[in-house]
């Protein structure tokens, strides 16, 4: 499980970026930034080969 940033770090994140949020709502986007990151993980491993696809073990006949 990926830790959330600390606010001080995220507080810098935001400020470099210009953006300016209320306390409440800067802290539901950093708590949101560790389960972000965890997602883009799991976009990271290796992808599963086509075959492992179901539509392409399952194809239509022709004229079906």
């Amino acid at each position: 499980m990926v830790e959330p940033l600390s606010p001080e770090s995220f507080a810098t994140l935001l400020a470099q970026t210009g953006v300016m949020l209320p306390p409440a709502e800067a802290e539901d986007l950093r708590q949101a930034h560790a389960k972000l990151m965890e997602m883009l993980a799991m976009l990271r491993d290796p992808p599963m080969p086509l075959a492992a696809e179901p539509a392409f073990t399952f194809a239509a006949r022709d004229g079906a």
